[in-house]
């Protein structure tokens, strides 16, 4: 088993046990540098939008509820940065089809930016169009970020019939992943610009 599969493995040990995982180092430190530098390219020449909430027919803008800014990235992108995230998340992938069989289709990615100031109330991943969310994954890519910027993802686990709120910093490299149906999260308050990149795996 190669390093990369020995990750996939760790992330699904954890889904299987606790509906999310945590990967450190899934992007190595050159990787998220440039992804940032691609990030702020198209960040400066206009390329995102406010993001919004609900499904694609209705999708509506509330800042009091999400304050993020995204921009969707090609699946056939020839950047050289977003082209070695896709690639890894293509991998796992078919990894999670060929171990895990769970039928996964298509995918759905993008770029999003926290401003100082900007959170994401509590939600839960649903459907889009006519396939469904199986996996929720999100690669950080704030580097030398410290517990006082705050905009750690929240995700609300039951265990017991008692709810456990799991606080996750925003680290650079790390990849967290979960059960997009069945947990509640949010992003809390960023006191410092944070970025990431939010996917989805879908099923029909």
């Amino acid at each position: 088993m190669n390093p990369q599969e020995q990750q996939f493995e760790q992330l699904i040990e954890g889904i299987l046990t606790n509906g999310y995982a945590i990967c450190d180092d899934f992007l190595t430190q050159d990787e998220v540098e440039n992804l940032l530098k691609t990030f702020a390219l198209r960040y400066q020449t206009g390329q995102f939008k406010q993001a919004g909430i609900g499904k694609l027919s209705h999708v509506q803008q509330d800042t009091s509820i999400r304050g993020d800014e995204i921009l969707w990235l090609n699946a056939n992108s020839e950047d050289a940065a977003e082209r070695v995230l896709l690639d890894k998340n293509q991998a796992f992938v078919n990894y999670l089809n060929q171990t895990c069989y769970l039928g996964i289709v298509d995918t759905e990615i993008h770029f999003a930016k926290y401003s100082i100031g900007k959170f994401y109330r509590r939600h839960r991943d649903t459907f889009q169009a006519q396939k469904g969310r199986v996996l929720s994954v999100i690669y950080y890519l704030n580097s030398n970020w410290i517990p006082q910027n705050g905009g750690n993802l929240v995700i609300y686990t039951h265990q017991n019939n008692l709810e456990e709120a799991v606080s996750i910093a925003p680290l650079a490299g790390r990849l967290v992943c979960f059960e997009s149906q069945k947990l509640d999260h949010e992003v809390t308050e960023a006191f410092a610009e944070r970025f990431s990149v939010t996917g989805w795996f879908l099923n029909r």
